[in-house]
């Protein structure tokens, strides 16, 4: 009996305990809201950041990229990185943006001869899959043709589709939103 008492009065003093010590104060439904908006607003900003200045997020529309990329392919492009020679880049032409293979940098000699040879600096390019190049008859372009600094050399990979630059000539660095580091099949998987 005296065990009894004594272990209810063990409890007694433990629920005693526990009903004075403070407890935690919850945050209000209003303090819950504004966190998780503060939260929603800075996440977007850093989508939008990172949308504006590194990558750029175009769909390609149009087979003039065809096999490598498709009409209606969702094309991710760096905006931080130059271009490189070879490299596919989405740039702008004509307030329109468009996906092209870069074949020559700044001071480079483009020469498109007779037989559908491209020839950069005297030296067949070196493509992947060989793509007979023609000069545009809709264009008054000269071969051999040297890039100007601050430009760049872009033709489409399927080659009977010329308007590039056999037609435009060489386009700005400025026009290029940069390489394309992946691209999404959404279409004919």
């Amino acid at each position: 009996m005296e065990r009894e008492n004594a272990t209810e009065k063990v409890q007694f003093d433990n629920e005693s305990q526990v009903q004075n010590k403070p407890q935690p104060k919850r945050p209000s439904t209003k303090r819950l809201a504004v966190s998780l908006v503060v939260k929603i607003v800075c996440i977007a900003a850093a989508v939008w950041l990172i949308l504006s200045f590194v990558l750029a997020v175009t769909i390609h529309y149009g087979n003039n990229m065809h096999p490598a990329i498709n009409d209606g392919d969702l094309v991710v492009s760096l905006r931080l990185q130059r271009p490189y020679l070879n490299a596919a880049v989405v740039y702008e032409r004509n307030g329109k943006k468009c996906v092209g293979r870069v074949v020559g940098l700044p001071g480079n000699v483009i020469e498109i001869n007779d037989v559908g040879q491209l020839l950069v600096n005297g030296v067949a390019a070196a493509e992947d899959i060989y793509y007979p190049t023609y000069p545009s008859e809709q264009s008054d372009i000269e071969y051999p043709y040297t890039v100007a600094e601050g430009k760049v050399f872009i033709l489409n990979d399927y080659r009977e589709d010329t308007d590039d630059s056999r037609v435009s000539g060489a386009f700005d660095l400025s026009d290029l939103d940069g390489p394309i580091i992946f691209s999404f099949r959404r279409r004919g998987f």
